[in-house]
């Protein structure tokens, strides 16, 4: 029987999992590898942050969630691709090596943050990338008694060599992986502070490596840069962090912004596992440069998913969804099945969440890509949806069946 590895149990990896099962059912035995046997709901981590969720309210248990689905899973950590073998390396939990053939392979273990790449992280930074990180700052935000606050993105080490065998205009330079968290936090800390009656004691600096949201269009910039002003948030473009410290964060030039707490997106580069992979499997950046039915350029058993492929610009989970869906559709193809196959345009699609203050601000936009889409509407209604939408994922366990049809109600 033809064997499927799916590597990582996030956006990517779960939907070309799922999807693939749904599609071939017993044509193929599926198996998905991930680092840990819990993956979580990430857009509800700045939840988490702020206290409106638990992180136990976002798990899944993929050990159980995917036999039921007539999924294998293994815990293990990726360790490389060897692609003219056929082959994945992982060590399991235990610390062991082990070696698992495929006749396919998804990979879908996304990017690396690179929070080694910021000094003092260790000892002062916060971020909500990761349950645990979210889970910190919480207890950090509970004791914070007043201050500046300074919340931005690492840069993105993007790759730009080879590229992906798809319409140039798809895969936009980016200065930021995704900037989409840094403006829900700082909307959240605004309802936060002001629900615990401390808006008088906070001063909130947003910061980014290039242009602030350089992913919208100029007018929905324009509109957050406004919001900002009747907020006081001071806004700083062009600010690559490389040092944190306890009351100021240095950029590359040297520049200082004040700071008694720093939240960052940390920077985004290639994961370690794929730099470890057969070389020519990757760009110069370390992602996996594909056509648009998400297959490698170089070996014709290797598709990418999510942040681990080098056309998803930038790292959004709605964009990583499509593609572990194209993916399973194209393979389903392949493996017998006719199925249609959908057409991967990439447009930004998210939520920006303020729970306390009881709106969300909704944003569709793909002018990035050469399109005329840009909405961006707060409403009481779209805190709603995302609440429906976290119900949802955690519901199907991770299984996105519908999203294409309620990513943009």
């Amino acid at each position: 029987m033809t064997k499927v590895l799916v590597l990582g149990g996030r956006f990517g990896g779960l939907t070309a999992a799922y999807t693939l099962k749904r599609l071939v059912g017993s044509k193929a035995e599926i198996k998905l590898i991930n680092q840990s046997r819990f993956t979580y709901f990430r857009p509800g981590l700045p939840h988490v942050a702020i206290g409106v969720r638990s992180a136990d309210d976002l798990k899944i248990d993929l050990s159980q969630a995917l036999p039921e689905k007539g999924i294998e899973f293994q815990e293990g950590k990726v360790e490389k691709i060897d692609a003219k073998a056929n082959k994945v390396i992982y060590s399991k939990p235990d610390g062991s090596a082990s070696e698992e053939e495929y006749d396919y392979v998804m990979v879908g273990i996304g990017a690396y943050l690179a929070t080694d790449m910021m000094k003092g992280w260790d000892q002062y930074g916060y971020s909500v990338c990761e349950a645990d990180y979210a889970t910190k700052l919480r207890e950090k935000l509970e004791n914070f008694k007043g201050g500046t606050i300074a919340i931005g993105s690492g840069p993105f080490y993007q790759g730009s060599n080879p590229k992906p065998k798809v319409p140039e205009n798809f895969v936009p330079k980016a200065d930021s992986a995704c900037e989409g968290p840094v403006f829900e936090m700082s909307l959240m800390l605004h309802g936060y502070f002001m629900h615990k009656k401390m808006l008088d004691k906070v001063k909130l600096t947003v910061f980014s490596p290039g242009e602030y949201l350089s992913d919208l269009s100029p007018m929905s910039r324009k509109a957050v840069a406004s919001i900002y002003d009747q907020l006081g948030v001071k806004l700083v473009h062009n600010f690559r962090i490389k040092e944190i410290k306890e009351h100021e964060i240095v950029d590359e030039k040297g520049n200082k912004l004040e700071s008694d707490l720093t939240i960052v997106l940390p920077p985004y580069a290639g994961n370690p596992a794929l730099k470890n992979s057969t070389p020519d499997l990757i760009d110069d950046g370390g992602f996996i440069p594909t056509d648009l039915n998400m297959l490698s350029l170089k070996y014709d058993n290797v598709y990418a998913v999510g942040d681990s492929n080098s056309m998803t610009i930038p790292k959004l989970g709605y964009l990583a969804v499509k593609t572990g869906r194209i993916a399973a559709q194209h393979l389903a193809n392949r493996l017998g099945v006719p199925t249609k196959i959908d057409t991967y345009y990439p447009t930004i699609v998210c939520v920006a969440d303020n729970p306390y203050e009881g709106f969300a601000v909704s944003v569709q936009d793909d002018t990035w890509y050469g399109g005329n889409i840009s909405i961006a509407q707060p409403a009481a209604a779209n805190h709603l949806k995302k609440e429906l939408f976290t119900k949802y994922f955690m519901w199907t366990k991770g299984d996105m069946a519908l999203e294409k049809f309620l990513a943009s109600w």
